[in-house]
Formats: structure tokens, sequence, C-alpha cells
């Protein structure tokens, strides 16, 4: 990089020395000055405004709003650091024209990361229009599935992982996963990931959201070719994230990649429903016991009401040692056939999410892996559907009577 692309404002000595040498790593060069004055003047040169430590009667806010006033450097990105985790700080900064603002202390990671994707925006802007998402339908033949089960610990997690890895396997580049367990989202530990951005990053970038080849920089790249959207890294973070956002992102990861998986995880709010409603596959793991059934029952019923028109697919996870539930049982109260089951193996599961390798890589010899490999094929549609069977009957059996009474 030419020593021209950055423009550094720092009044502090330590941390302008730290700033350049994250930037020397990443195989940026900037030039600094202590003097707001000198900045605007000279920020034409710039592709890119790093705003730090200021100190004196003109502070970040002022120097933001007198960037985006002056016509011949309007257009300049700007990258505010602010120096506390103060929510009303960063919002002013972003009020007063910033593109991008991150907090002190911060990983020399997430900064490189935030750089770069804000290049991408520089070498984008003015010639690429936001596009318009009405529909999945732009991209004919793309497909979003959501994993989704109202019990935590059903399985959720690792069908979504390991039939995204998978997909991905069988064609590079062509499948995304998007945590949407916004609190307590695993996938990222399922893979051995340490994203630099998360979603709640994302959702702070309306630009991204809108411009589907910006919001990739937000994904962390896995193997050979699947792109994952990681869940915050702390669940205080989940509120950052509004349904209209969810619905932003899987809209923009769709038009990107063929096939979009979604851990849906457990909670049940409007950002669940705003991924239900881009569905065209609903995949629900199911726990074989009498209130997870309840729930499951309780949810179907809702999805009915709402209209849900795609295809719904029922996995049982056998997570006991012995059958606690026949599966005649489980269709009888669901009204329908049960797609797949996965045998009960818990240490391979363990071991698998201790060393952060998916089970279709790390034992793809064993049952699980066989399975989890199939309903990859069965929601990617590159295998048969299973076969046609006589409808299940109706709620009445045992555990159809049970779940009345509930």
């Amino acid at each position: 990089m030419p020593s021209s692309t950055i423009l550094l404002l720092d009044q502090d000595e330590s941390s302008a020395d730290r700033i350049n040498a994250i930037l020397t790593s990443a195989g940026y060069a900037a030039d600094r000055t202590t003097d707001p004055d000198d900045l605007l003047q000279r920020a034409e040169q710039y592709r890119l405004v790093i705003v730090d430590v200021v100190r004196g009667p003109r502070g970040p806010q002022e120097i933001c709003r007198a960037i985006r006033d002056d016509p011949r450097i309007s257009g300049l990105s700007i990258l505010c650091i602010a120096q506390s985790d103060d929510v009303e700080e960063r919002v002013g900064l972003l009020e007063a024209g910033a593109d991008d603002v991150m907090a002190k202390p911060f990983d020399g990671r997430e900064l490189e990361a935030r750089i770069e994707a804000l290049m991408v925006r520089v070498r984008t802007r003015g010639t690429m229009a936001p596009l318009s998402l009405p529909g999945l339908g732009i991209v004919p033949g793309h497909r979003v599935i959501v994993v989704f089960s109202p019990k935590g610990g059903s399985g959720t997690t690792t069908m979504a992982v390991n039939t995204a890895v998978a997909l991905s396997q069988r064609r590079a580049g062509t499948t995304a996963l998007v945590d949407l367990d916004l609190h307590w989202g695993q996938a990222a530990m399922h893979l051995d990931l340490r994203p630099a951005l998360t979603l709640a990053e994302l959702s702070q970038d309306e630009q991204a959201l809108a411009e589907p080849d910006l919001l990739r920089t937000y994904a962390t790249e896995y193997g050979p070719g699947l792109a994952v959207f990681c869940a915050p890294r702390r669940p205080d973070q989940a509120s950052l994230i509004s349904a209209s956002q969810v619905d932003r992102t899987i809209r923009g990861a769709a038009t990107l990649f063929e096939t979009v998986i979604v851990d849906g995880g457990s909670v049940y709010d409007e950002r669940s429903l705003a991924a239900f409603a881009l569905a065209d596959t609903l995949c629900f793991p199911i726990y074989p016991e009498i209130a997870a059934l309840k729930a499951l029952t309780a949810l179907l019923e809702v999805l009915t009401e709402q209209g849900h028109a795609g295809r719904t697919i029922y996995i049982i996870n056998h997570l006991f040692a012995r059958e606690m539930l026949k599966v005649s049982d489980i269709e009888h109260t669901l009204g329908a056939r049960v797609d797949l089951e996965l045998p009960y193996e818990p240490m391979i599961y363990l071991k698998a999410v201790n060393e952060g390798v998916p089970v279709v890589r790390g034992a793809p010899r064993s049952g699980p892996a066989e399975r989890l490999t199939r309903l990859a094929e069965i929601l990617g549609g590159t295998s048969p559907e299973p076969e046609t069977r006589a409808p299940a009957p109706q709620r009445n059996g045992r555990l159809g009577g049970l779940l009345r009474r509930s």
C-alpha cells in the first residue's frame, strides 16, 4: 500500500505507535498528524481517515462534521476510535458522520478487519448502486434453510454446522452459514474459528446490509469455501440486531450463495420469525421427550396459522442411550413422518465440539457423519427426497392425548 492510503489523526504517541504497528503488519502504511486543521487540509489525498485521540476545543465529532460539510472530502471514509465503550460516545460519532466506530480497548485483528471492510467500500463507492432485494427469487435456485428447535440442546448447531460443511465440501464457495443463536451462538466454536467481525458489527453497517458484496466482508472463511456469519461474542450484543437486519442479512447472503444455512437456535422472537419468513425449508431437530414435543407442536401450529408453505424436515436426534419415545409415537404426535434419525453416539459429538472439527470431517466414516451427510443431501437438494409413505395418523396415539391434556 502507498503511504498516501490512510491518514491518522492521533495526539497520543503510544496510541499512534500501536495503530501504526497494526497497520504495518496488515500491509498498510499511514501518515500521521496531530493537528485537526492539518488533517482537513490534507485529507483529499487519502482514502481513509482514522481519528483517535484528539484533545482541545475541536473534538472527533466536530472533525467528522467538518469533513462531511466540505465538498472536496465529504465522501472520505472515516473510522473513529472511541476512547471508551460508552454507547452515547459511539452513537454521537456515527451521527456526526463516521462510517465506523470501534471502542478501546480493541484487538488488532478487529482494527485490521474494519479497515479492510472500509477499503472495500472505498473501491466500490460510486461504482456500485445498492442492490434491490425484493425477495429470494432474485437468484433462481438459491435456497434458505433454517434449523430451529424450541428446545435448547436438541442439536441445531451440530446439524447446521455439519450440513453446511458437507455442502461446502461438494462445491466450495456456494454455501453460507448464519449463526442466528444471537445470545449463545456456538458455530464459531464448532468450527474452531476466531472471527474478527460478527453479526453485531454487521448490524451497525447499513451500507453492508444493503450491498451484498460489502456484506461478504463480515463473513469468516472456513475450510474449502464455507462463509460463516458468526453470532455476537457477548450475549448483551444480541440486542443490537433487529428483525429487519436479520432479514437483510439473510437476503444479502442468499444473493451471494446458492445455499444459506441458518442456525436459528431456540429463541422464538421477531428475529427468528424474520428467518422463518425467508426459509423455503425448515429443519426441526426433535428431542425425543414429551415436553420438547409439546413445544414443537405449539410452534408448528403458529407457523401453520402464519401460512408457512415451505418444506418441513423432521430429524430425531437420539440423545439418550435407550429409546425414550418410539418413532411411531413421535410421528403420531406430529401428524408427519420423520425424515431422518441421528444415532446415539455421545463421544463422537463431544470430541467434535471440544476439538472444533465437525463430525463430517473428523469422523467421516462414523454413523453420525453418514447421517449428517445424508441430511445435507436432503436439505441441499442433491439427493432424492425420502421415500413417500402414507400420511401419518393425526395425534390419535398416547402422546397426542398427553399433549392435548397439557
